[in-house]
């Protein structure tokens, strides 16, 4: 079950890659979410193209998706993260099956069964998927891969359930990005520059000129001395309308949180029962640690405090005084109980268990041994324990391991650095591994067992001994009691029975002194609406139900993790179309007041050269060299101004130029010099350089040539 063991190690990162394969359904997903809860059509979860989706379709990809995850992880449960990865995964199969695969037909794109094969076991080309979950090398001679495993794999796949649903998955997955990547290579291929267009840029770039300019910023005219009217702004929207669009419906909510925390007489409870629990410790005389796991609040206490706080782990007195620990308590004989400390959420003490003299830090190198379907964990041992014998027989020198290393570890982090993990501290390492490297030695090799495989390790170095202690420590969660929740709980509703309008909202909020929290701008597949709120989702479905109107206000909902009461108010909604004029003045109204100094500068500047303008206004002046029409901003200003840039480079040699409108305020220029481009009559490398550049950018430029043709009607969110 070597395979299985693999898969579930990498698979929280694997499913995200699975995801990753259907980029350009994700992006899609992303900017064609359009649906309103409330729809017809009960069972159809999209329509696309004028095709309906049904919901079982999602369903099945859903399940196809879950399946493969449970059987990588062996039963694992689903957290909210997995569960969203999950979901989107079958959505991009959607997406696939009704918008990509109508492209791949159309230019007859697929991929035949000998292809399929040479990337899932092929020499040259097995894909990442396949890379990755077999931890293939490449041998450096032949640039090929060693597919045993693979195809040993897939070959007898049938023969067992698990291997079965994993190789259907992986297939799927592989055949899929192959089309996708091969479209996407033919569509980049497609892009063509022309000479004449290859010249034009060549010039920008290269013709250059030299000017003197006067510049007065926006901000030498006071905010205060410019009044902008509604009528301004009005006027100012009405004329870049199409700036102001909402892709998609969406929500702009109020919400007040009645946060459970413990009062005081909780605080006081959880100490007392703490403080029974030392004493009960106390009279211990054996099982010290098992006392301290069994009654600690939280049941695996690494978690919590870093590996420092593991069991049966050496730590150092910088890592007990972490955990709340101080220097007489670390520094006391074997038996020693602390006194109960406050750190954070929890009271927490210890007893000391062992202490010892161990190094604070080791240098190892190793070679990895790992059993698969044919080799067993005995014949890794065996061959360790071979391998083993013969370095200590030479006193191998690190050069000698280093080359039975590259030689023989199964390891890819550290086998082509001859072995070597470099210095690592006390619980750095899994306990077996650690165990070798600190209770032994400089110099020792030795052979260990481990969930990985068998490990050959030498101690190549060992800085001084430390004291370090085995600290039995047991914790206690400072909680809120029952009565503590129905406190909040009777608040919370309260608050909503006397807040059924906005008025009141706003009127109970400011008088009881409550934090009013905004979420703007949320749409119907929103999850995380509301920061630490795993259930935002019901939250979402609240102000998008159809018969919502602005100003109505929420029941009481509660945290998945029942630690607080919310109250929610709908205070915006907003249509798919363009953004109505109220929602834009707090962008709008900066816009104009910069518009109406600029053309009170501009009026001013009227008919003014460089050097008048630096005299009557005190303005800032300089000169420039060497800009193009494609600067990126003006050298020693500092200052992205485009229209600057513009003017200058068409405008003729000692001439002035009518004021210019910059983004940071007015200038006026008067161009010095110009320095026409190299004559040149090869563009081919600038055609290629262009070409290529355009490659890059395919995926963002095809999905924008999608966006304007596809047909969505997204109604995932009457579902989830």
């Amino acid at each position: 079950m070597a395979v299985l063991q693999n898969i579930r190690e990498k698979c929280g990162v694997l499913v995200i890659v699975i995801v990753g394969l259907a980029l350009l359904a994700f992006l899609l997903g992303d900017f064609l979410s359009s649906g309103r809860i409330g729809h017809g059509d009960d069972s159809v979860i999209a329509k696309i193209n004028g095709s309906k989706v049904d919901h079982s379709e999602w369903v099945a990809n859903y399940n196809n998706h879950r399946l493969f995850y449970e059987v990588a992880q062996q039963g694992k449960n689903v957290d909210a993260n997995t569960e969203r990865s999950l979901r989107e995964s079958a959505w991009n199969d959607i997406l696939n099956t009704y918008v990509w695969d109508k492209y791949y037909d159309e230019v007859g794109i697929g991929i035949s069964d000998e292809e399929l094969e040479d990337l899932l076991y092929g020499p040259k080309h097995a894909h990442n998927i396949i890379v990755q979950n077999f931890n293939l090398q490449k041998n450096a001679e032949t640039g090929e891969y060693d597919t045993k495993a693979p195809k040993n794999f897939f070959d007898n796949a049938e023969e067992n359930q698990e291997y079965k649903i994993i190789a259907d998955y992986w297939k799927t997955a592989i055949r899929q990005d192959q089309i996708s990547s091969k479209y996407g290579n033919m569509v980049s291929k497609g892009f063509y520059t022309p000479t004449a267009l290859a010249k034009m840029y060549y010039e920008d770039q290269t013709s250059t000129v030299d000017f003197t300019y006067a510049f007065r910023d926006y901000s030498t005219i006071k905010d205060e001395d410019i009044t902008v009217t509604d009528k301004d702004m009005e006027a100012y929207y009405n004329e870049h309308k199409n700036r102001f669009i909402e892709d998609q419906d969406n929500r702009d909510i109020e919400y007040v949180v009645f946060d459970i925390v413990p009062s005081d007489s909780d605080i006081d409870e959880i100490k007392k029962n703490t403080e029974n629990l030392r004493t009960e410790m106390g009279a211990l005389t054996e099982n010290f640690l098992s006392f301290a796991q069994t009654n600690s609040s939280n049941s695996r206490p690494e978690d919590r405090y870093n590996r420092m706080y593991k069991d049966d782990s050496y730590m150092t007195e910088k890592d007990a005084e972490n955990i709340g620990f101080n220097a007489e308590f670390f520094n006391s004989a074997e038996g020693t109980m602390s006194e109960i400390i406050m750190q954070g959420d929890v009271f927490l003490f210890g007893r000391i268990l062992e202490t010892a003299n161990r190094p604070d830090s080791v240098n190892a190198s190793h070679i990895l041994l790992r059993p698969n379907d044919s080799i067993t964990m005995e014949m890794c041992k065996a061959k360790a324990d071979s391998i083993a014998n013969v370095l200590r027989s030479i006193k191998a020198d690190s050069a000698a391991f280093a080359a039975m290393a590259t030689q023989y570890s199964e390891d890819p982090g550290s086998k082509n650095e001859g072995g070597s993990l470099g210095d690592f501290t006390e619980g750095t390492m899994i306990a077996e591994f650690n165990e070798a490297c600190f209770s032994n030695a400089a110099g020792t090799i030795q052979v260990v067992e481990s969930p990985y495989g068998v490990h050959i390790i030498k101690i190549n170095s060992q800085t001084k001994p430390v004291r370090k202690a085995k600290i039995a420590v047991l914790d206690q969660e400072i909680k809120f009691s029952d009565n503590t929740y129905e406190a909040a709980f009777h608040a919370s509703n309260k608050f909503m029975a006397t807040s059924q309008t906005a008025e009141d909202f706003d009127k109970n909020a400011t008088d009881q002194k409550l934090n009013v929290r905004m979420a703007n701008r949320i749409t119907d597949m929103s999850d995380n609406v509301i920061p630490g709120i795993d259930n935002g989702r019901e939250i979402v479905r609240w102000a998008f139900n159809e018969d919502r109107k602005i100003g109505d206000v929420s029941n009481v909902f509660e945290s998945s993790a029942r630690d607080k009461f919310l109250v929610v108010k709908l205070s915006k909604i907003r249509e798919k179309g363009f953004t109505p004029f109220e929602d834009t003045k707090e962008v709008i109204e900066p816009e104009v007041r910069k518009q109406m100094k600029a053309e009170k500068m501009m009026a001013e500047m009227k008919d003014m050269t460089v050097e008048a303008v630096a005299q009557k206004f005190e303005a800032k002046t300089d000169t420039l060299t060497n800009i193009n029409f494609a600067s990126f901003s003006l050298q020693g200003l500092g200052l992205i101004e485009p229209k600057v840039n513009a003017v200058a480079t068409s405008l003729e040699v000692n001439k002035v130029s009518a004021p210019i409108d910059g983004n940071n305020g007015v200038y006026v220029i008067k161009v010095l010099k110009q320095t026409a481009a190299p004559e040149k009559q090869d563009f081919e490398n600038d055609k290629l350089a262009k070409m290529q550049e355009y490659q890059r950018n395919y995926s963002y430029r095809m999905n924008n040539a999608v966006k304007k043709i596809i047909k969505m009607d997204d109604r995932r969110a009457k579902f989830f």
